[in-house]
């Protein structure tokens, strides 16, 4: 009832102090008190942005608001892996920041996430969240991830956050430079790789095809996001199947957004 509330208020509020005031205190006196046991982070709102306060100790903010993201999703990318200080991070569909924003937190200044992001639009938002940090371990690329280094055809959607290979002749599609991780990686000097998280809607197995290198020559952990149909099934059965003859160990879980897990045998 009170988040319907808020939805409502906040449409008809105009912009302007008591809109500020009236968001901050949804937060700290609601949203936190209801949410705050499931999700283990905090979130605030203060001089325009969000504020995320997890257990752990990490903090990060955002202009967007992440939290019903972060409940989503965070957990079930990390359910088999803990980030170290120092770590070597991929996020592979990076949307605004959210795994990318808490990934450089929990790395810190010896840590690296280099996250990647196709659409223009998105792209922008991410940016702006990563200054809003100063987060200086991270690099962004406007590329998309593939199994060879081309421009493809793609269809997307800013708001939602959304992008896929429709047909070649689909009238809103937009070329989009695609590279692969293996190539990429090399230009920007990253050696080892520990993490790979990936929501790359629907090309999770071009994306292997075009890490082999890299998932082969080290012993990196991967999180991808797998509850995506591609030609009638869901891609995580093809996943197993591709991640097993690199020698990979993997298993599929949490439901609330299904993800595939790999590592190293």
């Amino acid at each position: 009832m009170c988040a319907k509330l808020n939805q409502v208020l906040s449409r008809f509020i105009p912009e302007g102090a008591v809109k500020e005031t009236f968001k901050s205190c949804y937060y700290s006196a609601y949203y936190n008190r209801k949410h705050f046991k499931e999700n283990n982070f905090r979130v605030y709102y203060r001089a325009g942005h969000f504020e995320y306060s997890f257990d752990e100790g990490i903090r990060f903010s955002s202009y967007e608001k992440m939290a019903d993201e972060l409940k989503r999703s965070l957990k079930g990318y990390l359910a088999k892996y803990s980030l170290k200080s120092g770590d070597t991070v991929i996020d592979c569909g990076a949307y605004i920041g959210e795994f990318t924003l808490y990934a450089a937190a929990a790395v810190g200044p010896t840590g690296r996430v280099i996250a990647f992001e196709p659409d223009a639009g998105i792209y922008g938002r991410l940016l702006a969240n990563i200054e809003l940090n100063g987060a200086k371990n991270i690099t962004a690329v406007n590329k998309g991830l593939w199994s060879r280094d081309d421009v493809l055809k793609f269809v997307g959607d800013s708001v939602k956050g959304y992008s896929f290979m429709p047909g070649r002749d689909a009238p809103a599609a937009v070329e989009t430079p695609v590279v692969s991780l293996d190539n990429e990686l090399v230009r920007l000097k990253v050696g080892a790789v520990d993490f790979i998280k990936a929501d790359v809607e629907g090309s999770e197995i071009e994306l292997i095809k075009g890490a082999m290198k890299t998932l082969c020559a080290g012993r990196v952990m991967a999180a991808i996001a797998s509850y995506h149909t591609v030609d009638g099934k869901k891609s995580c059965f093809e996943l197993e199947e591709a991640l097993a003859r690199m020698g990979y160990n993997s298993e599929t879980g949490h439901p609330a957004h299904l993800t595939t897990y790999a590592w190293k045998r």
